[in-house]
């Protein structure tokens, strides 16, 4: 009887390891599947055209710089990342509009205490696309501030492919749920 109790004990505790690690790599999958966007442009496959170098000033944010989104000659979008300064901030013009946003890459109040985000490149999402297009976000350790992951969606086609890039290498991931 004792042997059945402790085997049982010893399946049920392998079975809630497993889980445990699943439901954090599920957790991961469907934060970055449902990314919020940084910028929505009306369309995909666009061209990404820096005008102006993008830097550092330290650590992984770029301070300064500009990309501007284009398609068919048309502008859809500049995103300036700023004058040099370490704030984590950018803004963005479309349609002659202009826009502040964030590049911390605050997560999903569930997901946020694990891992610390940062934007590098903008988060895209087109209106003809259900998918993120365009755009790089590096995960981190909330606690250690280790470098985890960086997630790369691609060049602005319209696809559900994403590259997860670890110590270990790339891994291609679909987005699609």
């Amino acid at each position: 009887m004792k042997k059945t109790i402790l085997s049982l004990t010893l399946i049920a505790g392998i079975a809630l390891v497993s889980c445990n690690k699943e439901c954090i790599e599920g957790d991961f999958t469907t934060e970055v599947s449902t990314e919020t966007e940084t910028l929505r442009l009306p369309e995909s496959g666009y061209e990404m055209n820096v005008t102006e170098a993008l830097t550092k000033s330290s650590g992984d944010v770029y301070t300064s710089g500009v990309i501007e989104y284009t398609k068919n000659g048309d502008v859809l979008a500049t995103f300036d990342y700023g004058s040099g300064e370490e704030d984590e901030k950018a803004n963005y013009i479309k349609d002659g509009k202009k826009y502040d946003c964030k590049l911390d890459g605050k997560g999903k109040k569930k997901f946020k205490k694990k891992f610390k985000k940062v934007i590098i490149e903008p988060i895209v999402k087109s209106d003809d696309c259900e998918f993120i297009v365009s755009g790089i976000i590096k995960y981190y350790d909330y606690k250690s501030g280790d470098w985890l992951a960086t997630v790369d969606y691609g060049d602005g086609t319209c696809d559900d492919i994403a590259v997860k890039t670890t110590e270990e290498g790339d891994y291609t991931f679909s987005l699609s749920k």
